[in-house]
Order: C-alpha cells, then structure tokens, then sequence
C-alpha cells in the first residue's frame, strides 16, 4: 500500500487544468471519474487488494483533481487519505499535476475506456490503470 501513496503522490503531480491549446472545444480525455483497476511492476500485474479497488480519482474541466485512497485499517475499508491538487494538459499526451507545491509532469496513455501512466524507476516498471466510471 506504500507503493500505491507513492504511486499517487506522483500521479496526482501530473495532472493541471485544461490548457489553451484546446481550440476545437473537446474535452480533454483526461476529465472524469476514474477507478483504480490494475498495478503492473515489471509488466507483471500485481493484484490490487479490496480496499485499494475502491480508490478513485476525479478530475475537472475547470483543472482540478481529487483522489480518495482506500485501506483496510483493521475496520473493513476506510480513507486512507484525499489529496486536492491542480492539473494541465502540456500537450502531446503529458500533463502537468501540482499537489502540495510539488509539480510533474508525466504521460497519460488513454486506450477506450481506460488510463494509465507508466514510470520508471531505479530500472523497474510500474504501471497504474484506470478505468473510467
């Protein structure tokens, strides 16, 4: 579950609100409701327990985000935490996120109704899906 805050912190960095480069008026891809689906490490996937299922991400047009993160605390499925943060679409798939202060900028692949971001790190591969609600 360490892995997963981890794994939000910087996901929750890469998003900001919708850029000026939006001249014919769609909405951004990244805009709605997103449910945790799937955790990749090294292509392998690495089931989600119960209560990581439950964690979701909503992101506005008017560019902000909120994710709600689900641990079992002992007491069946409860809040871990919900952080509010800003995000933008840099264009060609990357989108800016600022949450406490901190900004990335990550890719977001988008394939039907799913997202996922991919990063590397210290040579390993970790990938987080979303399916949209």
């Amino acid at each position: 579950m360490k892995k997963i805050i981890l794994l939000f912190s910087v996901f929750a960095l890469v998003f900001a609100s919708c850029s000026s480069d939006d001249d014919n008026g769609s909405e951004d891809p990244f805009v709605g409701t997103w449910k945790y689906y799937k955790y990749f490490e090294n292509g392998v996937e690495i089931p989600l327990e119960e209560c990581e299922e439950l964690t979701t991400l909503v992101i506005t047009s008017n560019g902000v985000f909120k994710t709600t993160v689900y641990e079992n605390m002992g007491n069946g499925c409860e809040v871990e935490y919900v952080a509010t943060g800003t995000w933008e679409n840099v264009g060609s798939g990357m989108y800016s996120t600022t949450l406490d202060g901190d900004t990335y900028v990550q890719e977001a692949k988008f394939e039907g109704n799913t997202m996922y971001f991919e990063e590397i790190d210290g040579g390993e591969t970790y990938k987080d899906v979303f399916m949209r609600q």
